[in-house]
C-alpha cells in the first residue's frame, strides 16, 4: 500500500458512513441509543418536575433522533423504539413505577396529554418525507446518474 490507511467507516457530519449498509444501524442508531442512556443517567439526579423532564427529552433527545431519522432512511425494528421508551420512562419517573400511562404522556396537550415525543410517529413521518422526495424527484440529472 502507498501509506494510505483504509478504514471501514468514516464519520461525516455526525453520521458514520460505513463500507457495508448492514452496519449503518449498529454504528449510528445503537450508538446513539447508548449515548442517550448515558446522558439520561447523568441528568437523572437533577431536581426537575415532570414537565421539566419531558422538556429535557424534547430539547436534548428529540433533535438527535430526528437527525438520524432524516439522514439515514433505513428500516428500524420495534425493539429500538421500545428500548428508547424504556430509557425515557426510567428518566421521567426516576426509576420508580410510572404514575401515568406512557401513551397518555405521548398524547397531544389538547387531549390532556403531555406531548412527549412518540418516536415511531416521527420515524414514519421522516420516512414519508423520503418517499415524497423520491417520487417527486425534480433533479433529472440524478435520474441519468442512477440509470
Amino acid at each position: 500500500t502507498l501509506g494510505i490507511q483504509i478504514t471501514n467507516k468514516v464519520k461525516y457530519l455526525g453520521i458514520y458512513i460505513t463500507s457495508r449498509c448492514g452496519t449503518l444501524k449498529e454504528d449510528n442508531y445503537l450508538k446513539l441509543k447508548q449515548q442517550i442512556a448515558t446522558d439520561l443517567a447523568k441528568w437523572e439526579n437533577l431536581q426537575l418536575s415532570l414537565i421539566g423532564r419531558i422538556s429535557t427529552i424534547k430539547m436534548n433527545v428529540l433533535p438527535k433522533i430526528l437527525y438520524l431519522f432524516q439522514t439515514i432512511p433505513i428500516r428500524i425494528d420495534k425493539k429500538f423504539f421500545d428500548d428508547l421508551n424504556k430509557l425515557v420512562s426510567r428518566f421521567i419517573w426516576q426509576g420508580r413505577k410510572a404514575r401515568i400511562k406512557f401513551k397518555l404522556l405521548q398524547d397531544a396537550r389538547i387531549r390532556g396529554g403531555f406531548a412527549l415525543p412518540n418516536w415511531e410517529i416521527y420515524y414514519q413521518a421522516t420516512s414519508l418525507m423520503w418517499i415524497k422526495e423520491w417520487i417527486t424527484l425534480r433533479n433529472n440529472r440524478l435520474l441519468t446518474l442512477e440509470a
